[in-house]
């Protein structure tokens, strides 16, 4: 019998010691009245020590960091003058190559018969690696926080710069427009035989002031938009597409229709309504007849993600073109040109982004263009993401380098 029990217990101590040389779990022994402590060979294994390293409680100590002793031995001190539910500490030790180790040391407690601490059993893990994760982390996340409070700071910055810009640089521009007309009207006054070119020329002036300021108009919006909205109220699809139909006002020979059932989705109703009135009103506009059929639908996709298709029986956009029609002031050729400053599906895309979906031009069954809007539907989803830079393309403008440049293409080649 007792021969049988020995072979049980050098089994079980086996498995034991396999199991926790597999797990590259060390642990400890520690006897509180001699303070003679055991380890196991794994625990010195972890620091670089041979097998037959003598350790001690002093070991211990003199291999913690300078920085950790005082609060190890605070642990410890507590741990053997109390009675405390479990003992667990953090702390760094030297390993013999001069470096030192992240220890996560849990133990447990062996009281006499009248209650005493008498042994103290515990663990011993490398978790050097998991803290050199998580520092890592902090710091990634310090970062991103410090880089988006910066942005913040850029975009308040960029957006007083855009509206003391464009509120400068409209006054010179009103003064133009007024100049033009008040030299037409003095030539009438006094009678002059005014050639029809200088009419035309003045006409065509009067076009590059007004496009001009359509431009400025247009970049304050943009700049204005909230780069993030960071909402979660619940908004009702339905309703806000019927209301953006009722707001367009669409032409009565143009059928605008609500074709399908579309979800609830997680945001601000504000920027998704101004995204619908704009691509409704868009997809009219842009139209090359003068009726003409614009159908919303939409449900929801697979990643759980809800989608919103505003599609026309247009002339469509050329597949080469449907990345290009979301930069500022790019603009399509169409025989509706509105005389806008090629901002609309700039603001649209921002807008979207900035609620956290994404919006692409496709190919309708419909046989013109169909803006594919997919809105976060969970909070999880809504966060915005990176809107195009106008930093850049605002200075160009307002320091004149592009301004005429910019023009001149937008009116050339019409608008979308």
């Amino acid at each position: 019998m007792t021969t049988d029990i020995e072979k049980q217990l050098i089994e079980t101590n086996l498995r034991f010691r396999i199991a926790t040389r597999t797990a590259k779990l060390g642990y400890w022994v520690f006897d509180v009245k001699s303070s003679h402590v055991e380890v196991s060979e794994e625990l010195l294994n972890q620091l670089g020590l041979p097998p037959d390293f003598q350790w001690s409680l002093q070991s211990w100590k003199d291999r913690l960091h300078p920085d950790d002793y005082d609060r190890a031995m605070s642990q410890l001190a507590t741990v053997t003058d109390g009675k405390p539910s479990e003992y667990f500490n953090v702390y760094r030790l030297q390993h013999s190559s001069g470096g030192y180790r992240w220890i996560e040391s849990i133990g447990d407690f062996i009281y006499d018969d009248s209650g005493n601490l008498v042994r103290m059993i515990g663990t011993h893990q490398d978790i050097t690696r998991r803290i050199e994760i998580e520092q890592a982390l902090d710091a990634a996340l310090e970062d991103s926080i410090r880089a988006n409070e910066s942005l913040q700071r850029s975009n308040q910055e960029l957006e007083q710069f855009a509206y003391v810009a464009s509120h400068d640089l409209r006054s010179p521009l009103r003064g133009l427009q007024n100049l033009t007309a008040w030299i037409r009207e003095d030539m009438e006054e006094a009678g002059l035989e005014v050639p029809e070119s200088v009419l035309e020329h003045c006409a065509t002036m009067g076009k590059q002031i007004a496009r001009m300021q359509s431009l400025l108009n247009g970049l304050l919006s943009y700049a204005r938009i909230d780069q993030s909205y960071t909402s979660t109220e619940p908004v009702d699809l339905n309703q806000i597409v019927s209301e953006a139909i009722a707001f367009v006002e669409a032409p009565d020979d143009f059928e605008v229709r609500l074709d399908s059932e579309l979800p609830t989705i997680i945001g601000n109703s504000s920027p998704v309504m101004r995204v619908m009135v704009n691509l409704i009103d868009n997809a009219i506009k842009h139209h090359p007849g003068p009726s003409g059929t614009i159908v919303i639908r939409g449900g929801i996709n697979e990643d759980g993600t809800a989608e919103v298709i505003v599609e026309d029986d247009g002339q469509g956009i050329p597949e080469e073109h449907r990345e290009r029609v979301f930069r500022m002031f790019e603009t399509l050729k169409s025989d509706r040109a509105s005389g806008k400053g090629g901002m609309g599906l700039a603001m649209v895309r921002k807008l979207v982004l900035s609620c956290g979906g994404t919006i692409r031009f496709d190919e309708s069954p419909l046989g013109g263009a169909a803006a594919i809007t997919h809105w976060p539907t969970d909070v999880s989803q809504s966060k915005s993401q990176k809107s195009p830079k106008l930093t850049h393309r605002l200075l160009e403008v307002i320091t004149g380098s592009t301004a005429i440049t910019d023009v001149k293409s937008a009116e050339s080649t019409g608008e979308q």
